[in-house]
């Protein structure tokens, strides 16, 4: 097989692809661009307000950088409106803070513990959404620079009217002269989305160039496996960008948009299964390199060649894929040129998510529900997140300021910020250690950064404050990719602050070494041993999470085979399940790692599942689109959703109970059309679904079980008794509100008979093989038929008994 050796240019334009796939929507770029043009231009603004008031610049200059930059990083509402009112809020608190600062700067003794009360409420704060979070980081960075800069009480008015100016200033910059527009970020989503696709494609080319069981096929495996997480996250990123105002004309092109890269992610993901026979035509090669290369037209016009030249059925698939691929592209193309017409239907989209700040939530939606009070009428009986986080800062401040003024009385707040900013944007023990391992880490190698950069830079202004706006550049730019990069680059920049100011010295930085150790230890410690959020407890949450949107989304599934027509949106409820998914391998992932480094094999194999069961559903959800269900499907998946719900609810699910599912599905899945490729996604579902819900052998004998629909295939009531050969009955009980039962007969063919609670519907009975863990398809009671005309009675004057009235006719004999 000949590889094609890429020309210069082609290499230029998958370098853009992999930089633009590493950032969907450019959002760290384009943040950490905004935020250092914020911060230069208000440094110059705040120099040019001191020069003419005639104050020292130095004041001024460092509170309109500070201004600058926790309005970059923390203002993120949706509207114009919000961001203004959020800055204003952000002044004030910041204000606020200083005046605390100001107020107890007298009394050494009330300054530090009004500083514990301070952060105690800039972290309770957050209770009451993002906009109270930003105002509790406002508060803090307001106190804590009243004591760097040593304010003096005097000060107030004149640093009020400076962080009034501050505020007017990023207020006219980023809302009127560098808006965020939402229309163009989707865009950019959408063009690192097929950039990911383009390297998945590129990824499948390199798995044909290594035999299987090497270990060059392993990494590619594994890199294969990673990207289509990562084209996942991409999905569901631009599925919560679509419900930003004005990101698209209006609610229906959202949802064509939703529905364009739902289909194009899972064409993708088929396309990543081909075999080696499709690998090995080269028209089919030339489709996915085509795709590795971004030239969508020559993927259509080469996925057409295939269908007319090739007909081996796996390149023919491939082709089909390719196709599928491109169509959606110009869906999703056509939706965002659209303009909004008068009279256009515009009912709410619902995003699967809320983004912040354009990224994916963290942790903490996941860990609130963990500490969710389980008693509502005892709303104290469970400490809530942020109540918890409040009490750790607290403690953790007063033991940092401890340590810290051992260490030194004039640098203590040093500690402080390590073991405040520990507990900011984390939720767990294991999300507090390692971010404050992280800070320390970078402090160290930043240290070493500026003890060899700053005498060889010197003092000069104009040469040392574009080494400062770099590093500040860096470290917004790699926030998200690594912390310890960024505390690098803050720690190089400080270095160079404090070359300016005329105080560096190599003690002076080892001091600030030291002070993030201690600080950083402390945070480890109140996290491990102060009100502790488990990380396996909150793995398991999500875990939960993840099923209970696994449960809705089949319960989903059930309903639209039972009701033929428009019906809720399948992918809508998928993407939900990804949205839950991706907080289960947030919070899962560290516990993959032991404390040594290596790997828990356990944690693996069931992240592996967790990630395998949301792409059957996926699938099972577009299967289900248009298709009327047959007893053995509905019956399949209202089972598979009463077991994920029995899992979510903590009540055990046997061993063997997802293969009576699979038993159901064997028939429907060899056919052919539609029902047969939902029967083999729902089949594939229950295959992986016990490594996440079974939980061993209870001691119970797993039930049989069924569910009974009426004539209109809705839930009936009914008496469902089973009798054995001998006319005994093993087994009697009556249907649930929708209309499942469950019996526990020994294995064997009996008798099952359905009699409905009311009149019409004609009773139903019949011989079917029982056996525990069966799943049994659904029983559809017929409707009353007219009555004929008598019959002619035969000598003996017995009408002979048929069919269902046969069976029935022998249960009442066993019963009498």
């Amino acid at each position: 097989m000949q590889r094609t050796v890429p020309t210069a240019s082609e290499r230029l334009l998958r370098i853009r692809d992999r930089f633009v796939a590493s950032d969907p929507g450019l959002v760290r770029l384009v943040s950490a661009v905004r935020a250092v043009l914020a911060i230069a231009t208000a440094l110059g603004v705040e120099y040019l307000v001191a020069t003419a008031t005639g104050t020292p610049p130095l004041v001024p200059m460092m509170l309109g950088a500070v201004v600058a930059m926790l309005s970059s990083f923390g203002v993120v509402d949706a509207t114009r409106a919000g961001q203004a009112v959020t800055l204003c809020f952000l002044g004030l608190s910041m204000l606020a803070g200083m005046g605390v600062a100001l107020l107890v700067d007298r009394n050494r003794l009330a300054s530090l513990t009004a500083f514990v009360v301070v952060v105690f409420v800039a972290v309770w704060v957050r209770r009451f959404g993002l906009r109270f979070f930003v105002c509790g980081m406002g508060g803090f960075m307001g106190y804590f620079f009243a004591l760097f800069l040593s304010l003096r009480p005097e000060m107030l008015p004149g640093v009020a009217f400076v962080v009034a100016v501050a505020i007017a200033w990023v207020m006219l910059l980023t809302l009127v002269l560098l808006p965020v527009r939402n229309d163009r970020v989707l865009r950019r989503m959408l063009r690192s989305f097929e950039a990911r696709l383009a390297g998945l494609a590129g990824t499948v080319l390199a798995l044909a160039e290594h035999a299987p069981g090497t270990a060059g096929r392993a990494r590619v495996e594994a890199r294969l496996a990673s990207l289509l997480v990562r084209v996942n996250e991409a999905a569901l990123v631009i599925d919560g960008q679509l419900g930003t105002p004005a990101a698209v004309a209006d609610d229906d092109a959202a949802r064509i948009v939703r529905r364009a890269v739902f289909d194009a992610e899972l064409a993708v993901t088929a396309l990543t299964r081909v075999g080696p026979d499709a690998l090995d035509c080269d028209d089919a090669r030339a489709v996915l390199t085509a795709l590795h290369g971004g030239r969508w037209d020559a993927v259509r016009e080469r996925a057409g060649r295939v269908a007319d030249r090739v007909a081996a059925p796996a390149p023919r698939r491939l082709a089909v894929d390719a196709t599928v691929l491109a169509d959606a592209r110009a869906e999703w193309t056509a939706a965002l040129d659209a303009v909004r017409e008068e009279g256009a239907r515009d009912t709410a989209f619902a995003p699967a998510v809320q983004l912040f700040g354009g990224n994916l939530p963290g942790s903490a939606g996941t860990v609130t529900r963990l500490h969710r009070p389980p008693d509502p009428g005892r709303p104290a009986s469970r400490l809530s997140l942020t109540t918890r986080q409040a009490v750790q800062v607290a403690v953790a401040t007063a033991l940092a300021i401890a340590v810290g003024d051992a260490l030194s009385e004039q640098r203590y707040y040093w500690a402080v910020l390590a073991a405040f900013i520990a507990f900011t944007g984390t939720a767990t023990v294991a999300e507090t250690v390692r971010k404050a391992a992280h800070r320390i880490v970078g402090t160290m190698i930043g240290l070493v950064g500026a003890i060899a950069l700053v005498p060889v830079l010197g003092p000069d202004v104009a040469v040392v404050l574009p080494v400062i706006l770099l590093s500040m550049f860096g470290a917004l730019y790699l926030f998200r990719l690594s912390y310890a990069l960024m505390i690098f680059f803050i720690t190089l920049m400080l270095g160079e602050l404090y070359a300016l100011l005329g105080t560096f010295t190599v003690d002076l930085m080892v001091l600030r070494l030291e002070e993030t150790v201690a600080g950083g230890l402390v945070g480890c410690a109140v996290s491990v041993l102060v009100l502790p959020t488990r990380t396996r407890s909150a793995a398991e949450e999500a875990r939960r999470g993840l099923l209970d949107a696994l449960a809705e989304l089949l319960g989903t599934v059930d309903r639209a085979l039972r009701r033929p027509g428009p019906c809720e949106d399948l992918r809508a409820v998928a993407r939900t399940l990804d949205a839950a998914l991706h907080q289960t391998l947030l919070l899962g992932r560290p516990l993959a790692r032991t404390w040594l480094g290596s790997t828990h094999r356990d944690v693996v194999h069931e992240l592996t599942a967790c990630t395998a069961v949301a792409e059957h559903a996926r699938r099972l959800a577009r299967s289900a689109e248009g298709v009327s269900g047959t007893p053995a499907l509905t019956a399949a998946c209202a089972r598979l959703a009463q077991l994920t719900a029995d899992a979510v609810a903590g009540r055990p699910v046997p061993a063997g109970s997802c293969a009576g599912v699979l038993d159901l599905l064997i028939g429907p899945a060899g056919g052919t059309g539609r029902g047969a490729a939902l029967a083999r996604e729902a089949g594939l579902l229950a295959a992986e679904l016990p490594a996440l819900l079974e939980t061993g052998d209870d001691g119970s004998v797993p039930a049989t079980v069924g569910r009974v629909r009426g004539p209109d295939g809705a839930p009936a009531a009914a008496t469902v008794t089973v009798v054995d050969g001998a006319g005994r009955q093993l087994d009697r009980v009556t249907t649930g509100d929708d209309g499942g039962f469950a019996v526990r007969v020994p294995a064997g063919t009996h008798l099952l008979v359905a009699a409905p609670a009311v009149a019409g519907p004609v009773p139903h009975g019949e011989h079917v093989h029982l056996a525990p863990g069966t799943v049994l398809p659904d029983v559809v009671l017929a409707a009353p038929l007219t009555r004929p005309a008598p019959a002619p009675v035969p000598a003996g004057g017995r009408l002979p008994l048929r069919g269902p009235a046969r069976a029935v006719g022998r249960a009442c004999v066993g019963h009498a």
